[in-house]
């Protein structure tokens, strides 16, 4: 009898020995940065998203500013005919990308 209790005990701590390593593990994999560019000693301020109407109108603004220069070089590889009426279109597609950032991140016009 004093047999199976001590295999019982044994089996105890051996059960409670891995689920505290279990838990020790999925803490320290929760502790851990998701993101494979974050360095140890970074702030953590410097992973988070700033989320204000400049930052956002920011965003929208890089983003028009991109469509712009790849739909520009696009139209210089166009037919020497092509290429102003693309440019102009190129150009108007660039002001409505900048008014609607501007409606959108509420942020005023100049």
């Amino acid at each position: 009898m004093e047999t199976n209790t001590k295999i019982n005990a044994l089996r105890v701590l051996t059960l409670m020995a891995l689920l505290s390593t279990a838990i020790l593990v999925s803490s320290a994999h929760a502790a851990e940065p998701n993101d494979a560019v974050t360095q140890q000693g970074d702030p953590a301020r410097w992973y988070q998203e700033e989320m204000t109407p400049t930052a956002y109108f920011k965003t929208l603004k890089k983003e028009a500013e991109a469509v712009y220069q790849e739909s520009s070089i696009a139209c210089k590889h166009m037919d020497k005919k092509d290429v102003g009426p693309c440019l102009r279109a190129a150009k108007e597609t660039l002001q409505q990308d900048m008014a609607a950032a501007y409606s959108k991140s509420g942020i005023k016009t100049r």
